[in-house]
């Protein structure tokens, strides 16, 4: 690493960084590429099942399936991303070079329908999102974190906005991406089309890349910790021991019993590389604190004897709660307060993230449900027909509209009275889009009385504006409460662990509809698209007014970057 590059924010500067531009370049490229694939592949996948001789309802399903499954690998795997960042490379390194396997995985959607055989196109687009995924999965907690890492004490306040102008560059590429691939693929009949489609943003990736390379000497670089050979046994370890799960998103379903043997291979493995690396030194790291807490308070012990050395006139959140410090007394014994206060805010913001799959899993279905569902609408706006893979163009137009509003709605609500705090605006949003699937599943009722053609795409335009609505009160708010929640060292791991909620989100998803035919049977009863949404809409119900109880009682403190 150069030693020309900054490694702390200018805490004098009152303005803006220098890095913010190429930072906001790239990720408007990169979503560009990401969303331009993105709002492709249901129907792609659909006709490609179809070819292999799968009726067209079960095809539907088969490839909302993989969708979600796919999209659930993209945000479970920044948690590579972050321990790699963190521990070995740092952000920066991290992001360029994850970012040319996010190049490779376009390439290969590129040529994948030049077989013939539509099993090996299907093997072929599997690898190509398996590259997008790690490649994708990989940079995301690294840019977000990447974003708060250039700020000071003198210009913190401008965190918010940054996050906005960050949100508003995603939607912009994306609102452009929705448009432009599907009408260059047309109906999926010319191979070419289809090759130029997933072709395109591949290319704005490797411009993406190219744009982010062209700022290493503006941004700040915050040095990996602890580095070196150390650091790489660390990487190795939190490594194994996340792909104890994340390797299901990549090996093959049929594998059976043999997946929880290679669960199994990867946690001993991990454990083993991570007790040798302590071995050498001991680590204050998140799995080591956490590790000799545990096995402590196993042993029992007197809490008030090895909490007699912490500073108790301290300001730090940790040693306010004295239910906590208690627990966590004989970590802050042994390691100090400033590093066990890592895993507890980590936990603690945890206790927030748990609520929010619900809300990725309803979010993200205007990827593959939504789209499937248009399908059999009139898809008439302003007299021009659209086909239905852009009426999801809908939702970062709203966006880039939306964020100014609700900045506005916001000062005037603070003028009366009411202060729309983070927890508040992530609470409203769970609600909000819960009400937004109560229209999708009334538009599913009229389509299946109606019959399809018939009922306007126009209800879906009014889903997505509550759907859009809640997206910018819960996934913007939740963006900036992730970073100013983390302690330095943790940043990066939170947010993974907020990408993480999308994983889980989309998982069940994925598993509800590979599960749909089951349910029913067993249920004896009818569990068709409708019931599907209102599912969700009870589910959003019921999961904000669990989130509201525990935001009651949630203490904030931000950490600010040294």
């Amino acid at each position: 690493m150069s030693t020309a590059w900054r490694t702390s924010p200018d805490h004098e500067n009152e303005g803006w960084p220098k890095g913010v531009p190429y930072i906001v370049g790239n990720e408007m490229c990169e979503r560009f590429s990401y969303y331009g694939m993105r709002a492709i592949l249901t129907v792609h996948l659909v006709a490609l099942y179809q070819l292999t001789g799968a009726a067209e309802s079960i095809a539907k399903d088969k490839a909302t399936a993989a969708y979600h499954l796919f999209a659930g690998a993209v945000y479970a795997f920044p948690m590579l991303g972050a321990i790699l960042a963190d521990r070995f490379w740092g952000k920066y390194r991290t992001i360029l070079w994850l970012s040319l396997m996010y190049c490779v995985g376009h390439g290969v959607l590129a040529v994948a329908d030049i077989p013939t055989d539509p099993n090996t196109r299907l093997t072929l687009v599997g690898v190509g999102l398996a590259c997008i995924a790690i490649g994708a999965g990989g940079i995301k907690p690294c840019v977000s974190a990447n974003v708060g890492d250039q700020f000071g004490r003198a210009n913190w306040g401008k965190v918010q906005t940054i996050y906005q102008i960050f949100y508003f560059s995603i939607n912009f590429g994306s609102f452009f991406a929705t448009l432009l691939i599907p009408a260059i693929r047309g109906d999926g009949s010319e191979p070419w089309r289809t090759a130029l489609a997933f072709g395109i943003p591949g290319v704005l990736m490797g411009i993406a890349t190219f744009f982010f390379w062209l700022g290493r000497d503006k941004f700040v670089h915050v040095p990996a910790q602890p580095g070196g050979r150390l650091g790489k046994l660390d990487t190795a370890a939190g490594s194994l021991l996340f792909l104890a799960l994340g390797h299901l998103f990549i090996t093959p379903a049929d594998f059976g019993w043999w997946r929880a043997v290679i669960s199994l291979v990867f946690i001993a493995a991990g454990f083993g590389v991570f007790k040798y690396r302590q071995s050498l030194e001991q680590d204050d790291g998140f799995l080591a604190i956490l590790i000799y807490n545990l096995a402590a308070k196993l042993r029992g012990g007197d809490a008030n004897a090895e909490l007699a050395d912490a500073d108790h006139d301290s300001s730090s959140p940790l040693l306010k709660s004295a239910t906590w410090s208690k627990f966590w007394g004989p970590a802050i014994q042994k390691f100090g307060v400033a590093a066990t206060e890592g895993p507890y805010a980590v936990f603690k913001v945890c206790t927030i993230f748990i609520f929010i799959p619900i809300f990725w899993a309803i979010f993200d279905q205007h990827g593959s449900t939504w789209i499937l569902q248009a399908q059999s609408m009139d898809c008439t706006l302003f007299g021009v027909e659209v086909q239905p893979e852009q009426i999801a163009a809908w939702n970062p137009l709203m966006v880039m509209l939306l964020i100014p509003i609700m900045n506005a709605v916001y000062r005037i609500s603070k003028g009366i009275g009411f202060e729309w705090t983070p927890l508040r605006r992530m609470v409203i949003g769970l609600f909000m889009s819960g009400g937004s699937f109560a229209v999708a599943a009334i538009a599913q009722r009229m389509i299946d009385a109606q019959g399809p053609g018939v009922v306007s795409v126009w209800w879906q335009v009014l889903a997505y504006l509550i759907l859009t609505t809640s997206e910018v009160l819960v996934s913007i708010t939740a963006l900036e409460f992730a970073y100013t929640q983390a302690p330095k060292r943790m940043k990066s791991v939170v947010m993974g662990l907020f990408l993480l909620t999308v994983t889980l989100g989309n998982a069940f998803v994925s598993a509800l509809t590979s599960a749909k035919d089951s349910i029913a049977s067993m249920l004896n009863t009818e569990f068709g698209q409708a019931e599907f949404f209102w599912f969700f809409c009870w589910a959003a119900v019921v999961v904000g007014v669990l989130m509201a109880l525990r935001a009651r009682v949630y203490i904030q403190h931000d950490y600010a970057q040294d």
